[in-house]
């Protein structure tokens, strides 16, 4: 497990650059002959671009192809703001080139099941070698499933949560009922940044953006809240980070975490 977890988090913080989409009106220029890994990422990108919410502002990052110990297979991994907006989304196409024709199989973490999904299909395929093995005798053997994370969230659908509530613009007389805080459930263990992440004032897209957390640091974590958001610091809680971006690792059997790395300080590029 830490094997995979390791090979995840160094496939996303070595594709951390922007891949902007083709300008409305325009496709994806076509490979060259014979450039299978172009073709491939370009098959899987037609695919998530088809289900994307705005296709025309589709955007893609950290994209790599890794080819599988299947013959003709490949593993596209990425990310994609598919809902639109600063939120990308990892996904992970399975492209099958047999015979001149490309079948996909496409997972996409849109929703807590298919976040599911997408989080083993990165473990078992996202590097070179990976997924199923062809026997000898013609059969395939699988991975074992990896195990999922301890301690996430049930969220309802991937994104940096609702906005905050406004207040009313006049209290009735009386004692003034303050607003309802949000819901901090205690926590534990460490939580490894696999890509830049924003650590924000409050949880919710709205929280003021305190600093960038690099690829690689380990924050302690000391809270969660509804939508996938995680309470996070060095010695003590200095703000949210959402677990979109990040890996959750429980203590260890001595019970006592890793010890944090210093978070950046320059701006986000979201």
């Amino acid at each position: 497990m830490w094997r995979n977890g390791l090979i995840l988090a160094g496939l996303l913080a070595l594709g951390g650059c922007w891949e902007e989409a083709p300008p409305k009106g325009q496709a994806a220029a076509a490979p060259r002959g014979g450039d299978v890994v172009a073709q491939v990422k370009v098959a899987a990108e037609e695919r998530v671009r088809a289900v994307a919410r705005e296709a025309d502002t589709l955007r893609f990052r950290a994209v790599e192809a890794h080819r599988q110990a299947m013959p003709d297979t490949y593993a596209v991994c990425g990310q994609a703001n598919v809902s639109g907006g600063a939120v990308f989304i990892p996904f992970v196409s399975v492209v099958k080139t047999a015979g001149g024709v490309t079948e996909v199989e496409q997972h996409i973490g849109r929703t807590n099941i298919e976040a599911t999904r997408v989080y083993v299909e990165l473990v078992s395929r996202c590097f070179d070698g990976g997924g199923p093995v062809q026997r000898a005798g013609g059969g395939t053997v699988s991975s074992p499933t990896p195990p999922l994370p301890n301690g996430l969230p049930i969220l309802e659908q991937v994104g940096e949560g609702p906005a905050p509530a406004t207040a009313p613009a006049v209290a009735p007389p009386g004692p003034t009922a303050s607003a309802p805080a949000v819901p901090v459930q205690p926590s534990g263990g460490t939580l490894v940044m696999r890509q830049n992440g924003n650590l924000r004032a409050s949880p919710g897209g709205g929280g003021a953006v305190l600093r960038v957390a690099r690829p690689g640091a380990v924050l302690t974590i000391f809270g969660t809240a509804p939508g996938g958001w995680y309470q996070v610091g060095e010695g003590a809680p200095e703000g949210w980070i959402h677990g979109s971006v990040a890996t959750v690792q429980p203590y260890g059997p001595e019970g006592a975490a890793r010890r944090p790395l210093p978070l950046g300080s320059f701006a986000s590029t979201q």
